[in-house]
């Protein structure tokens, strides 16, 4: 028989415990779970009008109308289906995996398909919900789903209450995420990061606009470019469905607040960034969790270890990321800005400026060098196989060449203004950038 992924057996498991309530909030809690496991979709999508118009406010759909789930069941018991549908809400595994899913309603195809790529996907995203929700260390690892969650679905005299609370934070979970969180968005053949809020028009129609600031910056400055850069800064650092500790921090802030100001939720990622890259450099590493929950993002003064930032390969991804971000807002305060269209992409490779393997006889340097974060920069590993021996000037020829290419980090832009590379260049260079680092 077909074989039922994890998060679809997790849902029956509920469902088992609702239905004691009776079917009206099985029937919400279902409608909620089957439009949220559309990551790619906005949540608003996964409900026909009528129903948007009850859970995210008529003539709006930007707000969530209600604060639990029986309110939300409340208000659509005049949807619930009647006794000759009841069977289909009384679920169990055996019938899931007869394939009885709850279709559910779809209106008119409103949404281009694939328009936008989510960061992660639905069976993690669960486990981001149950952490918010329990504050409590869960692993972010969605091969141990079912086992996550059995010990909050134990016969607890508040397993009922603990399930209705999962569905509405399910619901205003996928709301916040859609909202403040970036996706990847395909628009007119072309692939980039966005951050955009769905705009409802007369006549139900609706379209996308920025979350913050003005509805029609589409440009490199003002508030939601900043927050985006912030956001697809740590995306790219740590890319993995899995453990994706920073998407649970941002994720944390919007639920704990009620509005959310651009300016305070810019600060929080800043602090948020300090505190990740202060934990690369810490002589003692902090866990994840006690930066976001015991500290609540908050930058935490402690012992560092500056050489750890010599490691040549060793060095985190995140670190040559941060720096670009800095580099980023420092460029930004010029006259004329060079790297104001700056985007992060996926660069996995940290490569030594200087090879450590020239090519045709040229000298090698010392290895202390070789390593120091001054010739190191991120770049995309399909490039560094391509170009690792080269020297330093045929490295600049290739990327100045290639106009399309575009620079892969602003650093390795910085290193490559430097007419010589060699030691002296190296050590200036990487002094300047530990000082922004750490300032």
């Amino acid at each position: 028989g077909e074989q039922l992924e994890k998060h679809e057996i997790l849902k029956a498991k509920c469902l088992d415990i609702l239905n004691k309530e009776g079917k009206d909030l099985s029937y919400a809690f279902n409608l909620i779970w089957e439009a949220c496991s559309n990551m790619e979709k906005y949540v608003q999508y996964g409900f026909n009008v009528s129903q948007r118009d009850k859970i995210f406010k008529p003539n709006d759909w930007n707000s969530l109308e209600y604060k639990t789930l029986d309110e939300i069941s409340e208000s659509l018991k005049k949807e619930t289906p009647t006794n000759s549908n009841e069977d289909s809400l009384a679920e169990t595994i055996k019938d899931l995996l007869a394939s009885k899913l709850i279709e559910v309603q779809t209106t008119e195809n409103e949404e281009t398909p694939d328009r936008f790529n989510t960061v992660i996907n639905f069976s993690n995203f669960l486990l981001h919900i149950l952490r918010l929700q329990t504050k409590q260390n869960i692993p972010l690892d969605d091969k141990r789903l079912i086992e996550l969650f059995e010990p909050h679905l134990k016969n607890s005299k508040n397993v009922i209450a603990f399930v209705k609370e999962f569905g509405y934070n399910l619901l205003k979970g996928k709301f916040l995420f859609d909202k403040y969180i970036i996706k990847r968005e395909l628009l007119k053949g072309e692939d980039r990061w966005s951050l955009k809020r769905l705009k409802w028009y007369e006549k139900n129609k609706v379209s996308y606009i920025n979350t913050f600031g003005d509805e029609n910056e589409n440009g490199h400055e003002g508030e939601n470019r900043e927050i985006l850069m912030l956001l697809s800064m740590f995306h790219v650092s740590a890319p993995t469905l899995v453990y994706k500790h920073w998407l649970n921090a941002a994720l944390k802030y919007v639920f704990e607040h009620e509005e959310i100001q651009s300016n305070d939720y810019k600060s929080y990622l800043k602090n948020l960034a300090k505190s990740i890259f202060d934990r690369f450099i810490a002589e003692e590493q902090l866990d994840y969790f006690e930066i976001i929950y015991t500290n609540n993002g908050i930058y935490k003064n402690t012992d560092i270890d500056i050489s750890k930032l010599d490691q040549g390969t060793g060095v985190e991804n995140f670190v040559f990321n941060y720096l670009d971000y800095l580099l980023w807002q420092k460029d930004r305060q010029e006259d004329k800005p060079k790297f104001e269209s700056f985007e992060y992409t996926f660069r996995s490779s940290v490569e030594h400026y200087y090879p450590q393997n020239p090519i045709e006889g040229n000298p090698k340097i010392d290895q202390k060098h070789l390593d120091n974060f001054g010739n190191l920069c991120l770049i995309s590993s399909r490039k560094n196989s391509r170009l690792s021996n080269f020297m330093p000037q045929a490295k600049k020829d290739f990327y100045q060449n290639s106009a399309t290419i575009g620079i892969d980090s602003i650093k390795q832009s910085l290193m490559m203004e430097f007419s010589n590379w060699n030691v002296s260049e190296i050590e200036s260079h990487g002094k300047e950038m530990k000082e922004l680092l750490l300032t």
